[in-house]
């Protein structure tokens, strides 16, 4: 009869140890905390100075000329007449696009973005891609 009452009584015991408590698990940890930084946008000079960097020698920096946001359908109009560009980059917060290749956009297709988009072109020396002669035209 004594077996009988203490095997319930030795059970629980051992449950009730084995069962971590949360409280003991956490103690001597630090908690977690968020970090405070913001990260700054992407500016179009960064990305400017990326494609400078990667030797391309066409770089376009697209912004829609009411001054808003690249939209979905700007992204559209942007990847249907950008086939042949290398990169494709958004920057400040979405309002300008840093589009770089080594060979030109067509004209058909300067011409349909022009129609919605603010366009500066950029075109390097094949010879020095790095160089500060490189000359700037606004469309």
């Amino acid at each position: 009869m004594r077996v009988y009452f203490l095997t319930p009584i030795l059970a629980l015991a051992v449950l009730g140890s084995s069962c971590a408590n949360q409280t003991i698990l956490n103690d001597g940890k630090t908690p977690e905390t968020t970090p405070t930084e913001v990260p700054t946008p992407k500016t179009y000079e960064s990305d400017l100075r990326a494609a400078k960097t990667a030797g391309y020698l066409f770089i376009y920096v697209v912004r829609r000329k009411d001054g808003g946001q690249i939209d979905y359908h700007d992204k559209l109009l942007l990847s249907s007449h950008t086939g042949t560009a290398k990169r494709r980059a958004a920057s400040e917060d979405g309002t300008a696009f840093t589009i770089a290749g080594n060979e030109p956009l067509p004209e058909a297709d300067i011409n349909a973005l022009h129609e919605r988009f603010l366009i500066s072109i950029l075109k390097h020396s094949p010879e020095s891609p790095s160089s500060n002669q490189n000359s700037a035209a606004n469309d």
